[in-house]
């Protein structure tokens, strides 16, 4: 198992983020085309897999972990997930296509997050879902240093600027924070 994927399915780590459970607090439903964005090593591509019987895109930057991804794909019979190698901007994904787009622990590490909302804003239906789970912008027990992390106001104002309206909001545990958004 590599390091960042180590840390990525850190028992502790996955207990809080619940998956399965997040996946239907958010609101996913059996016919949803989802999309996770940064999606890793498929912590929540895998459930959100198992939940729908549409296809489920999990993007990422890292060839490697997108190889675990269609391991444990393969190993859970799961047909639907489709792994894309993001290299810009733009992702492969028609426009108007995408039911519920999935972002976990991602935005605070992007550079230009008005591209990404951009591109999510365009891939998303027009009653879509945006689901944006980070680590609350305090001291927790883990998660980035607080300067790095991207606080729930800031988080809300930013979709509020590309038309997205919040829905929902809850905490997972003592880490996390999950903003719903209507496109």
């Amino acid at each position: 198992m590599s390091h960042k994927q180590n840390k990525l399915e850190n028992p502790e780590r996955l207990a809080e983020l619940s998956p399965q459970e997040t996946l239907k607090k958010i609101g996913i439903h059996e016919n949803e085309v989802i999309c996770d964005i940064g999606a890793g090593s498929g912590v929540f591509a895998i459930p959100a897999a198992k939940i729908t019987n549409n296809t489920v895109y999990a993007l990422d930057i890292n060839n490697e972990l997108l190889d675990i991804i269609k391991e444990k794909a393969k190993k859970e019979e799961l047909s639907n997930i489709k792994t894309m190698k993001v290299t810009g901007d733009h992702y492969g994904i028609e426009a108007d296509t995408v039911d519920c787009v999935i972002l976990v622990t991602v935005l605070h590490e992007i550079e230009n997050k008005d591209l990404i909302l951009i591109e999510i804003k365009r891939i998303i239906k027009s009653r879509g879902k945006l689901a944006i789970i980070e680590f609350q912008k305090q001291q927790t027990p883990m998660g980035p240093p607080v300067s790095h992390r991207i606080g729930r106001d800031e988080v809300i104002r930013l979709c509020g600027s590309f038309g997205f309206s919040q829905i929902n909001e809850f905490y997972l545990g003592d880490n996390f924070y999950c903003i719903v958004c209507n496109a």
